[in-house]
């Protein structure tokens, strides 16, 4: 009989070492599991970081690239004094066009309907009109800061 505990006590010590070298495995693996999902994440946030720096220095060349492109061509000062007044000659005339309609609204308002001014105006100045105006002030005022809300918008999207 106490051969047999002495033979079944010699077994199940033996078999201890490698029942605790599975457990030390099992926990040696759900770290270097957390450990990649890290790596992971990290290299998830530097790809980020790189395509939005990537994006930030491609602006910057196509800025500088149309600034040369600009300067290379040299067709007389005339020329290209009437070539550099186009937008802003054309954005004057819309802006001309867009006041007397919207002045024409306001003054037809109180005229023929016999508005208050401040009504007329409140009228005049709806949703649409607010949209358009703020288009063109950002378009000649707000290109980059445009771009950076629209960066700061898609990251709280996916936040």
């Amino acid at each position: 009989m106490i051969s047999l505990l002495g033979t079944l006590m010699g077994f199940g010590t033996s078999i201890i070492p490698e029942i605790l070298g599975y457990f030390k495995q099992k926990q040696a693996d759900a770290h270097q599991l957390e450990m990649l999902a890290a790596q992971a994440q990290y290299a998830e946030q530097l790809s980020k970081l790189k395509v939005q720096e990537l994006d930030a220095q491609a602006e910057i060349e196509e800025t500088k690239g149309l600034y040369a492109h600009d300067r290379s061509i040299d067709s007389g000062k005339f020329i290209n004094s009437l070539r550099g007044s186009v937008r802003p000659v054309v954005t004057y005339l819309f802006f001309l066009m867009f006041s007397a309609t919207k002045g024409t609204l306001i003054y037809a308002m109180i005229v023929n309907q016999n508005l208050d001014w401040t009504i007329a105006v409140d009228m005049a100045w709806d949703q649409e009109t607010a949209a358009i105006f703020s288009a063109i002030l950002a378009f000649w005022f707000g290109n980059r800061a445009m771009s950076k809300a629209r960066a700061w918008q898609i990251e709280k999207k996916r936040a």
